[in-house]
């Protein structure tokens, strides 16, 4: 009597925390939304298209309100547009950046992360909490928030 007694309180405390777990958004939910990420603040890049980045160097971006993004893309800050629509993220062709010349290096990240950021389609949250947008092609920037918004 006593072991049938345990294993159904074993078996309870076990579906519990095993649906606990299934409806934890951060664990099941990589859908992105328009809240989600200007909440996130600044979205540091890790990886761009597979390459990494160069050590200390920073590139960001900053979704705002009014469909605006920006950042710096490793040597110069840039702007532009955004538009979401379900997980269907596109960044406009008309971008602005400022024009500091830098070491080869950095100005050829730069120009990867920006031609990479205006071919991106689609964005998604990783099992890390870490904001992915890819291309049509499966080239993906992968960035973490540095400092979400209260």
């Amino acid at each position: 009597m006593k072991l049938n007694k345990l294993l159904a309180a074993s078996a309870v405390s076990s579906a519990i925390f095993l649906s606990a777990c299934a409806n934890t958004p951060e664990a099941t939910d990589s859908r992105v939304t328009t809240e989600s990420l200007i909440g996130g603040g600044e979205w540091i890049v890790e990886d761009i298209g597979g390459n990494g980045i160069i050590d200390s160097s920073r590139v960001s971006i900053v979704f705002m309100e009014d469909n605006q993004v920006g950042g710096s893309s490793s040597c110069n800050r840039y702007s532009g547009e955004y538009q979401l629509n379900g997980s269907t993220l596109t960044v406009g062709d008309n971008m602005a950046s400022t024009r500091m010349a830098c070491p080869p290096a950095l100005m050829n990240q730069e120009e990867s992360f920006l031609k990479l950021l205006m071919d991106v389609n689609q964005a998604r949250f990783g099992d890390h909490g870490e904001l992915l947008l890819s291309t049509p092609e499966g080239e993906t920037i992968r960035a973490f928030q540095s400092s979400p918004k209260p």
